[in-house]
């Protein structure tokens, strides 16, 4: 039987999965803790060293933790908290959005209550760099997306996933079984990882991202999800 809220709808679960991210996660719990449709956030800590860990738990004590022992990875704490959670559909936040908009993700929750048919919906981060919007980092690699949680554990358990391949294998799940993904405007910008590292390391971050998705789905399948564009809603 699936899980439920107390008035009978569907229960959603925000997901946040988070490593060193003290100095950003609290503008984005923030809000979270506001937004109308959530039945339950989940932080996955995913070993973090700078006291993200502490931080939620003093706080944000309304919001549930998962302290991982060590540093996994995005992927496995997103897979660990899809494991303990009960829900229906999963909201997947990243830990270092800026200016999040309440009122857009509560329109987002409301259009999948509304359509139980939709399996995806891609939020569309504005306003945002125009390289990143020129390569679809702002909707079709971004991390922000509401789903299915049996979905989402179908992505983890079919085929490895490591590195920065969540998002991509997500679309691979829904572009292959033919699921009904919808597009939505989100109102947020997330941390460039110059700021975070340091030119230098943010840069090697960003490459190593791209060889990550390419080893994942090959040059035909990279052009195959790039041009892959799901209906706007908003």
């Amino acid at each position: 039987m699936k899980p439920r809220t107390a008035s009978g709808t569907l229960k959603l679960i925000a997901l946040v999965p988070s490593h060193n991210e003290s100095p950003w996660i609290p503008d984005v719990l923030k809000v979270l803790v506001q937004v109308g449709g959530i039945d339950e956030i989940l932080c996955v800590d995913d070993g973090s060293t700078d006291g993200t860990a502490d931080l939620i738990r003093s706080q944000f004590p309304q919001v549930k933790l998962l302290a991982l022992p060590g540093n996994r990875g995005k992927t496995a704490a997103v897979q660990a908290g899809a494991l303990q959670a009960e829900c229906d559909y999963m909201l997947l936040l990243d830990a270092d959005l800026q200016r999040l908009s309440r009122p857009d993700l509560e329109a987002g929750i409301r259009a999948v209550g509304a359509d139980p048919a939709i399996d995806m919906l891609l939020f569309l981060r504005y306003p945002e760099l125009w390289w990143a919007r020129l390569l679809r980092g702002n909707d079709l690699f971004s991390g922000e997306r509401i789903l299915r949680r049996t979905d989402l554990l179908e992505v983890l358990t079919a085929k490895p996933v490591t590195g920065y391949q969540l998002e991509v294998a997500i679309n691979q799940h829904m572009i292959d079984n033919k699921k009904k993904v919808r597009r939505m405007r989100l109102h947020c910008q997330p941390v460039l990882a110059a700021i975070k590292r340091g030119v230098r390391e943010g840069s090697k971050k960003e490459l190593g991202m791209i060889q990550s998705i390419f080893a994942y789905l090959g040059v035909r399948g990279f052009i195959r999800q790039f041009m892959w564009f799901p209906p706007m809603l908003s």
